[in-house]
């Protein structure tokens, strides 16, 4: 399996990008990482470090995609940039995916000028995998925030490629898909969910109806749709409240004197297991779904082990075929959609 790491553009980088790597290879002998960016710096950087230098390459890139580029002018003025010339040379050359932290409206609308959409896909959706209250199960969120406004046809394609995505990386023989919304009877929801409700249970999916935004990690569905903005909203909001409950339980401890600290210390493992779970270093990153080929973004923010988990990510992905089993769904299902 042969990946592009875009090593700038997060806010640690190029040192986590190049760790995160390096911990990748190390773990799996299959992979062959081609880092991305500016070679003096690379290079440096890995003067020090031991690993197996036939699975490592560099390909150099003069310019950096920043966060503050509008996603639009930094694909058309930037192709010299780590993003860009990586996503060229993932759509040209025998490459298997592509790991990116950078600016995430560059990195979709680049996968979609340099890599190219499926046939038949309207949008490419970026989805997140979310942990859930069953151990070891995720829910793909399809959208997770690449398409703010949306017709029900695109809804109904996003669902088609979540449900390949979960079938194929996970083994679920028929993902359970549902509909994001604001109650989880039929009738619910604004025009665009009532439209789009009527097209998923015609469908051959799966469906099992609606779903609000507070069983968004119950694992009762395997992939649960949405726009852009509703899932991207209703995902932020359950950040900022897991985020709300950590800081007001870590004052109340502190506040809370002998006793609480001494249940802490008895709940400490488990409150471990749950931050780790919640952690998006784990989840590695949302994945492009709808393009060519495979496109993994990592968050801004991620350190070395968030990096190896996206790259592992993208690797499995590839060995799944998840693009080719997407193209193929949608050429079944695709002829049923008013595009």
């Amino acid at each position: 399996m042969k990946i592009i790491l875009d090593c700038f553009g997060g806010d640690n980088c190029p040192n986590s990008a190049i760790d995160g790597a390096l911990l990748a290879l190390e773990e799996n002998k299959e992979l062959a990482i081609t880092l991305c960016g500016d070679e003096s710096v690379i290079g440096a950087y890995l003067a020090d470090k031991t690993y197996d230098k036939s699975r490592i390459n560099i390909l150099h890139a003069s310019e950096v995609v920043t966060n503050d580029d509008l996603p639009t002018l930094a694909v058309r003025r930037k192709k010299q940039s780590s993003m860009m010339l990586g996503l060229q040379t993932l759509a040209s050359e025998e490459y298997d995916g592509m790991v990116s932290s950078g600016n995430t409206g560059a990195l979709l609308i680049g996968a979609t000028v340099f890599v190219k959409l499926i046939e038949g896909v309207q949008r490419a959706t970026l989805s997140p995998l979310l942990p859930t209250m069953i151990d070891g199960k995720s829910t793909i969120l399809v959208d997770g925030g690449a398409n703010v406004d949306c017709k029900a046809s695109m809804l109904k394609e996003f669902a088609i490629m979540g449900s390949t995505f979960m079938s194929s990386t996970s083994g679920i023989e028929s993902p359970k898909v549902a509909l994001l919304n604001n109650g989880v009877e039929e009738g619910k929801g604004n025009a665009l969910t009532k439209e789009a409700y009527a097209l998923l249970k015609e469908s051959d999916l799966n469906f099992v109806g609606n779903v609000e935004a507070r069983e968004l990690f119950a694992g009762e569905a395997d992939v649960i749709v949405a726009d852009g903005f509703a899932g991207n909203m209703s995902m932020k909001s359950a950040e900022g409240m897991g985020k709300t409950i950590f800081t007001m339980l870590k004052r109340y401890i502190t506040e809370g004197g002998l006793r609480a600290k001494l249940g802490y210390l008895l709940l400490k493992p488990s409150l471990k297991k749950i931050k780790s779970l919640m952690s998006s270093d784990t989840v590695g990153g949302g994945v492009f779904l709808g393009v060519k080929k495979v496109v993994v973004k990592a968050h801004g923010a991620s350190n070395a082990v968030a990096f190896k988990n996206a790259i592992v990510r993208a690797k499995e992905m590839a060995e799944a075929d998840v693009c080719s089993k997407i193209a193929s769904a949608l050429g079944s299902n695709i002829k049923d959609t008013e595009i």
